[in-house]
């Protein structure tokens, strides 16, 4: 049976309010555009409530192409619990981020937990009804039984959303539970370089970065959380964002190694380190940060394998050796006053 296609207005409309939790809320530039030259759009799917099941982006896009009518087809569902299926469903063949992927397989957990909980209340009713027994006491022997043989959810929900193993999972999950929780705190800088990160690097990478950051456990006499913050290179003002070859860019040092020494260490003994996301750091001086500059170095060949072995005695790479010899005599320069220079 051929789906019935209804011309609404726009306005008539409401998204899911499921559709933002998971996906956010997305730029539609570049389908306006498509929308404006080809003058059709799919018809979204819509409850009789005329709530979006599919096609928001579509919703969007034409609002803002001030549209009249927009074709729609409604579909009936039997429940919340339904609706949400159905939404994730139709953006199942979608290009996600690692970010909206998360949170999928979180509507995914509730959407199982529901549905479990239902064919149990249902088991439950046939057992009562067979045996007389007490319902209570059904449902927590069918729980337990449900429990055990079914494998570990967290890998089924991976798999589901394309994020590998369970354990890959439970890391970007925290990584997103971070990013919601920097949010709420207003730390809204944090909650974007977090997001950037795992979206947009790796899910490692953002795990990593949210280990130098502390839930907050305590609560200032204000009444406000407190967040106690790991020095670390990840979270310093003072890190570049290119990191290649085990190595990273910090705007003080220079290139520095992570093979000799980790970010973590490095924060907690380095005297330069100060808070990325501290909006008051730094305001004492006034002093314009130094600029960046690429240097060249030419010298003799015959001086290269002198270099190199000096190099791997220090446990560096030739680049990062001569960096750290220039750092120091540029420390050296800056301590000797000018009547002894002169």
């Amino acid at each position: 049976m051929q789906p019935i296609v209804s011309q609404v207005a726009p306005s008539t409309l409401s998204p899911h309010p499921c559709n933002a939790e998971i996906y956010g809320d997305e730029a539609v530039s570049d389908l306006v555009e498509l929308i404006r030259q080809s003058g059709w759009v799919k018809p979204l799917v819509v409850t009789t409530n005329h709530v979006i099941i599919s096609g928001h982006r579509r919703w969007k896009a034409v609002r803002l192409l001030q549209w009249e009518a927009i074709p729609v087809e409604y579909r009936e569902f039997m429940d919340k619990t339904a609706e949400l299926e159905a939404l994730l469903l139709e953006n199942a063949n979608r290009v996600k981020t690692v970010e909206q992927k998360v949170r999928e397989a979180q509507a995914w957990k509730e959407i199982e937990t529901q549905k479990a909980r239902e064919r149990q209340q249902q088991a439950a009713r046939l057992t009562n009804q067979k045996l007389g027994r007490n319902t209570d006491q059904t449902l927590c022997e069918n729980f337990r039984t449900a429990s055990q043989g079914k494998g570990r959810t967290v890998d089924r929900l991976a798999e589901r959303v394309g994020l590998g193993s369970g354990r890959t999972y439970e890391k970007a999950a925290k990584v997103v539970k971070g990013i919601d929780h920097q949010t709420s705190q207003g730390n809204l800088e944090a909650a974007a370089t977090l997001r950037q990160t795992l979206n947009s690097k790796s899910i490692h990478a953002a795990y990593q970065l949210l280990a130098s950051l502390t839930i907050p456990s305590n609560t200032s006499q204000n009444g406000s959380d407190t967040a106690s913050i790991q020095r670390s290179c990840w979270n310093c003002q003072h890190r570049g964002e290119s990191i290649e070859n085990h190595s990273f860019w910090c705007n003080r040092l220079g290139t520095l190694s992570l093979l000799t020494k980790d970010a973590n260490t490095r924060g907690t003994e380095c005297k330069l380190w100060s808070d990325r996301w501290n909006p008051t750091q730094g305001k004492e001086n006034q002093n314009p940060q130094p600029k960046n500059y690429i240097l060249t170095l030419s010298f003799d060949p015959q001086l290269r394998p002198l270099f190199e072995d000096a190099a791997r005695h220090a446990g560096m790479s030739v680049v990062d050796w001569a960096n750290h010899q220039l750092l120091l005599a540029t420390c050296a320069t800056n301590l000797i006053s000018p009547s002894r220079s002169s």
